[in-house]
């Protein structure tokens, strides 16, 4: 049953049919224009998929606005039954147009190609791919400017199975005589197997018939998986060798082999139709199609709110009762009101790939555009729901809803932009007033200790810190632990500036001249420095303790007697480990020596014809530890033993170190 009405839509004519629904020409309540209104059948609301794919179609043309595409003008759903608009096109598709027994020359295939290819590219863009071109899908408008009529139809299949997410493995969607061999391998394709579709409809447009036909779908599907196709050349010798070499580069298996893109393609088909020159002679003038898209392109519809008519009738003229022979030649003539704009389709949606063939025991591929579908998905359901349902859109709703998200987002931008800024404001104008008012004894010692607490933390780092906190909060119980940091980093300030060299120019106060020479004997013997040190201490008693005032790193409290006596106690607590160790090895190494000596002294008793030779090595041996160690204080009491057996006659035994004699 046909409905009567849709939305605002007063339904009319029948255009089209196929196994998803019907195209009816339509008049818009509203505005008065005329429409083409797609329609997915009744018996076919209930199924999930079919509606998935109708409203795939829809959401594909939404985003496709070129003037060789078909213009979708307004969608909805009236009760459970789904619908959308379109503009209509007065003319014929190029499958009716071959069914008349007319032929393209080689000059209206390139202008046709063209134009597809460009709609192609804006497709491709944005991401789509058509999966179904053929010449029912390729509508050639009657009565307009040269080229301006090529309309680019039916994204049914496009965004549905367009995404690996849909596409499953096995799949065959499209139909067979003008689909890519991965897409017949059920294999996921991309926007190169549009280029492999449109290199078949150039080759029928040509020679009228495509390249793989069979009786049985599965018998096209597999020409077209493994069979290398023609060169249309051989079918029609008037082709030039630079399109028939295009074509059978389009018609290859590989992907990768065809053209990279739809631009690509565009500009190969430039210079065919530029450069190669007409050698067609017998056509008359007049009487071919011509170079789509070189003309000036149609107006795209108006903002909205124009009332302007943009639609165009596609399908209304029926096709002829007997195709008249192919070298007539004739384009349908007579009258025609001429069209406003636009685009659209007059069949119904894409067949599936299937294994019957048409009456004529030929596939379906150019001869009916039906789908067979399994019984089960054909059945529909009992609905007990009776609320009737209506949605209706346009597309004018949609762009100015699009114009108002777009206002909306930009108050919003310019919102949080106001607030990002009054809150940077805010942030500098609390940190300013943070950092302008006195820390707290609290806030100040927690950060000091914050740095002596960690391992790799310098005490240089808290200075400024320890200097504020002494100076606001003397009075505080903390003050004296504060003050010891800042003693420490005035301690670490005069160490390091002691041991750099003196600059000539700078007279030494005598604590510190006494202090580098005390510290210029830690090379040669950590006791003797150690003694120097002592000394220095007798010489300058350490004076009343007092704070000095802190100062930068270049500062040198050279009057500050305290502060350097403080320094020897640091330099005095540190060397006397090392002194202890040294006086240990000293002592130990002396006494291994006395050892040596008097085994060869036993050595020179027991074998009088060594006897020389053993005492001249006795005493180097005594000699060398008089030479090394008689400077060091913590050695004399060895080194007077050394010595008291140096003044020995030799062979003489000392009772206190007869050998055998325990050397301690």
């Amino acid at each position: 049953m046909e409905p009567a009405r849709l939305g605002p839509y007063s339904i009319g004519a029948r255009l089209g049919r196929g196994g998803m629904g019907a195209v009816y020409e339509a008049v818009d309540a509203t505005t008065g224009t005329t429409v083409a209104v797609k329609v997915l059948a009744a018996h076919l609301a209930d199924d999930q998929g079919l509606k998935a794919r109708f409203r795939a179609e829809i959401d594909t043309l939404k985003d496709l606005r070129h003037p060789g595409i078909v213009q979708l003008l307004a969608f909805g759903e009236e009760g459970d039954q789904p619908y959308f608009a379109m503009e209509l096109v007065r003319g014929k598709t190029i499958e009716q147009t071959l069914r008349t027994g007319r032929r393209f020359t080689w000059q209206e295939t390139v202008a046709v190609a063209l134009s597809v290819t460009r709609a192609l590219k804006l497709a491709h863009d944005h991401g789509v791919v058509h999966r179904d071109l053929k010449p029912s899908n390729i509508l050639l408008t009657d009565d307009v400017p040269i080229g301006a009529g090529v309309k680019l139809a039916d994204f049914g299949i496009a965004k549905l199975f367009g995404g690996v997410a849909h596409t499953a493995y096995g799949n065959i969607v499209g139909t067979a005589e003008y689909m890519a061999p991965e897409q017949a391998a059920g294999r996921g394709v991309d926007h190169r197997a549009d280029l492999y579709a449109l290199g078949l409809v150039m080759y029928a447009m040509l020679a009228g018939r495509p390249p793989f036909r069979g009786g049985q779908v599965t018998e096209v599907i597999e020409k077209q998986r493994h069979t290398p196709a023609p060169r249309v050349a051989a079918a029609v010798p008037s082709v030039p060798p630079e399109l028939d070499t295009l074509i059978d580069r389009l018609l290859q298996k590989d992907p990768a082999a065809r053209p990279g893109s739809a631009l690509a393609l565009a500009r190969l088909l430039t210079a065919i139709g530029t450069l190669v020159p007409t050698t067609d002679e017998t056509d008359p003038a007049g009487d071919k199609l011509v170079i789509a898209d070189l003309a000036p392109q149609p107006p795209q519809p108006g903002p909205p709110g124009r009332t302007e008519d943009f639609t165009t009738v596609f399908g209304a003229a029926p096709a002829p009762a007997a195709p008249p022979p192919a070298a007539a030649r004739e384009t349908p003539a007579g009258p025609q009101p001429p069209p406003r704009a636009g685009p659209t389709r007059g069949d119904a949606s894409p067949r599936r790939a299937s294994g019957r063939g048409s009456g004529d025991g030929r596939t379906a591929g150019i001869d009916s555009d039906r789908t067979d579908l399994p019984p089960g998905e054909a059945s529909s359901t009992t609905r007990v729901d009776t609320a009737v349902r209506r949605r209706h859109t346009t597309m004018a709703e949609l762009d100015q809803a699009d114009r108002d998200r777009r206002s909306r987002d930009g108050a919003r931008t310019t919102w949080i932009r106001s607030a990002t800024a009054v809150a940077i404001a805010v942030a500098v104008l609390g940190g300013g007033w943070m950092l302008l008012r006195p820390p707290t004894a609290d806030a100040l010692y927690t950060r000091i200790k914050a740095v002596t607490n960690d391992d790799d933390g310098d005490l240089r780092d808290a200075a400024d810190l320890i200097h504020r906190f002494l100076r606001d909060h003397a009075d505080d119980p903390r003050a004296g632990e504060v003050a010891g940091f800042e003693r420490t980093i005035a301690l670490d300030r005069l160490q390091r500036r002691a041991r750099r060299k003196v600059r000539t120019d700078r007279p030494l106060s005598p604590i510190e001249r006494d202090y580098r020479a005390a510290m210029a004997r830690e090379l040669e013997s950590p006791s003797d420095c150690i003694d120097a040190l002592e000394a220095l201490l007798a010489l300058h008693p350490k004076p009343q303790v007092s704070r000095p005032a802190p100062g930068p790193e270049g500062d040198h409290p050279e009057d500050d007697v305290s502060l350097w006596v403080d320094l020897v106690h640091r330099q005095l607590a540190r060397l006397t480990p090392l002194a202890i160790d040294e006086r240990q090895e000293d002592e130990d190494r002396i006494r291994s020596i006395l050892t040596q000596s008097e085994a060869l002294l036993a050595a020179a008793l027991a074998a009088p014809a060594d006897r020389d030779t053993a005492l001249a090595e006795r005493r180097r041996l005594l000699a060398s530890v008089v030479e090394t160690y008689a400077s060091r204080p913590h050695a004399k009491v060895l080194v007077d033993e050394v010595l008291a057996l140096l003044a020995a006659p030799d062979g003489a035994i000392i009772p206190s170190r007869a050998p055998g004699a325990d050397p301690r």
